[in-house]
């Protein structure tokens, strides 16, 4: 990417793409699916360290994103590297969606029983990416916020998907998880991306979908 000149007339400021295109898209989403590395670990690796190299990862990652903002040398440099994946919002100084994610999936790990967080952090791997891919690809019926049809239905599918995968396991490993509460899980996660509210869906699609199912789960 080679820097162009800004308004003012400085060579110095870095090329603003206008939008993610759709092959970025498909990328950015691939590094989200990778984040499924993170539910695998929250059965994997003790609960209190886990917790903590999710919160060091973010600490690291939120540094990045002031740097981003406050040091052009810098930003000139991360928006080169990673500004086909960057919504317009994260190449102008937002927190990145990144930095989000890992944050939620430390507070959602901490909060939250093993099963309940490891759905509601596949139900953000998974249906949010869907979402996204099919709806940008296929979408046609226009819901609201720019979401469509297709893409919620998407992510509902993987949501269920990921249930019957989660309930499939739940005996292997002692989860107390129930069709209710991850069919309910599912349908908040949907409904959590389809709806834009204040906080970022990276981090109201756990939290609110854990949440529900911890209401339901017993114990």
């Amino acid at each position: 990417m080679t820097p162009i000149a800004s308004p003012s007339g400085s060579a110095s400021e870095p090329k603003v793409h206008p939008a993610v295109t759709y092959p970025g898209e498909v990328l950015r989403k691939a590094v989200h699916l990778a984040s499924i590395a993170i539910p695998l670990a929250a059965v994997l690796v003790d609960k209190s360290l886990l917790v903590m190299i999710l919160a060091a990862v973010s600490m690291c990652l939120l540094l990045a994103d002031y740097l981003k903002l406050r040091n052009q040398g810098f930003k000139i440099f991360f928006l080169q590297a990673f500004g086909e994946l960057l919504r317009r919002h994260e190449r102008q100084g937002g927190i990145t969606g990144s930095t989000i994610l890992v944050a939620s999936a430390a507070l959602t790990i901490f909060i939250y029983r093993q099963e309940t967080a490891v759905a509601a952090l596949l139900f953000l791997t998974l249906g949010d990416s869907m979402a996204a891919l099919v709806g940008r690809r296929y979408g046609r019926i226009r819901l609201v916020c720019g979401r469509t049809l297709e893409g919620s239905l998407a992510a509902f599918v993987s949501c269920l998907f990921a249930s019957a995968v989660m309930l499939a396991l739940a005996p292997r490993f002692g989860w107390s998880l129930s069709p209710v509460a991850l069919l309910a899980g599912s349908a908040m996660a949907t409904l959590a991306e389809l709806v834009d509210m204040p906080l970022d869906d990276n981090f109201r699609i756990p939290i609110l979908s854990g949440l529900v199912m911890e209401l339901i789960l017993p114990g």
